[in-house]
């Protein structure tokens, strides 16, 4: 996980109606009478509509809360993966990047549950080093405090979200990459199968040695994208999940 600079805000306003909750609700704190350059109001409201997002849930998972603001970052993150340089978004692809998001957070959830149960733990220094990472690449500790208020997180927040993403790593190790076996023999079958396109510039015909290699890396991939799909359905099994839908109007 890296702090960057915030999303844009038309793809923040994918979910408006929660951003012009929390604006509206700023207005009537008195912020909207704050001194100052038109830069600090933004952010004031800004830090506001984070905080507001903070404390409204978009789903539980076995009683763990996923808040909007959560949902928000991780549309944030992954909305380039749907919407094309210059293309227009539509309802529709608003729809599916949020339904992934969501559908992302419950899985990363249920991991870190699994790894909790498993007595996986993420040492405290590997944390700190990726934070020192984060805040080298940031240039100074200026920048990295600009990015996190960018980002709505405090440092303990990012401690969390780093602590998070390494469980994952632990327990997919066990579940996924552990259990992910190519044989010789299915690499052969693979090779019958895609021999015709296996050319090399130098050499013509790549021989099954030469493309080995690159035959066990497409395979293995493809096992871990059908494992993964396998243990999301573990996963979710005996787990309680809640989607919570707003009362007025949709997200």
């Amino acid at each position: 996980m890296k702090v960057g600079t915030i999303a844009p805000a038309i793809i923040i306003l994918l979910i408006s109606q929660v951003v012009l909750f929390a604006c509206k609700k700023t207005e009537t704190t008195g912020i909207k009478t704050l001194q100052g350059s038109p830069e600090a109001h933004q952010q004031a409201i800004m830090k506001k509509s984070f905080e507001e997002s903070k404390k409204v849930l978009a789903a539980k998972v076995n009683n763990e809360p996923i808040t909007m603001f959560s949902l928000l970052r991780e549309m944030n993150a992954i909305a380039p993966q749907y919407v094309a340089s210059g293309k227009q978004r539509t309802p529709e692809i608003d729809a599916k990047i949020r339904k992934d998001a969501l559908n992302t957070l419950i899985i990363l959830e249920l991991a870190v549950q699994e790894a909790r149960k498993c007595g996986l733990k993420v040492r405290p220094e590997l944390i700190d080093s990726t934070i020192k990472k984060i805040q080298t690449d940031a240039k100074s500790m200026d920048a990295y405090q600009n990015d996190l208020v960018q980002q709505g997180m405090s440092e303990d927040e990012l401690r969390r979200s780093i602590e998070q993403d390494k469980l994952f790593e632990l327990i997919a190790a066990q579940e996924i990459d552990a259990k992910v076996k190519v044989s010789d023999q299915e690499l052969r079958t693979h090779y019958a199968k895609e021999k015709a396109g296996l050319k090399d510039v130098a050499h013509g015909q790549m021989t099954f040695e030469q493309a080995k290699g690159m035959l066990e890396r497409k395979a293995r991939a493809e096992a871990a994208e059908k494992r993964m799909r396998e243990w999301e359905k573990e996963l979710r099994k005996t787990a309680r999940i809640e989607i919570i839908e707003q009362k007025k109007g949709k997200w």
